[in-house]
């Protein structure tokens, strides 16, 4: 007599509905991995050229400081003429947030100064810088 032949099933690999349920999260995973490494990749030079932004005009800035030094030190300052000689012909300077500036009061009537106050801002990309010279 021959041996009755069994209906058994081999388990040795996966279903079709466990590679398809993969295949789809592995999808999902991968789109949400390249969406935010893309974001990064591309935004990654922004705070490079900030500072770089800054550091010119720090540099810059630096300069304007010494020559300001040098003109209180010789006793040769005039903010108007100084103004005109090393801010004005930077090529950083914000012109419409740098000036002379005078001081008031809450009510209305102007500081009683003998000096003037030159605001000199200095601009590049989206950084400034802001700095005040007094007689």
């Amino acid at each position: 007599m021959k041996p009755k032949k069994t209906n058994t099933m081999n388990h040795n690999g996966f279903t079709l509905i466990e590679v398809i349920v993969t295949i789809v999260v592995a999808a999902i995973l991968g789109t949400m991995l390249v969406s935010l490494m893309g974001t990064n990749v591309v935004k990654s030079a922004l705070p490079v050229s900030l500072v770089d932004d800054q550091y010119k005009i720090v540099q810059q800035m630096e300069t304007i400081t010494s020559r300001y030094r040098e003109e209180i030190k010789n006793g040769t300052l005039n903010l108007t003429t100084f103004k005109a000689a090393y801010v004005d012909t930077n090529t950083y300077v914000d012109a419409a947030a740098t000036g002379l500036i005078t001081l008031t009061s809450t009510g209305g009537t102007p500081y009683t100064t003998s000096s003037s106050i030159l605001r000199v801002t200095l601009r590049s990309g989206d950084q400034s810088l802001q700095a005040f010279f007094t007689q």
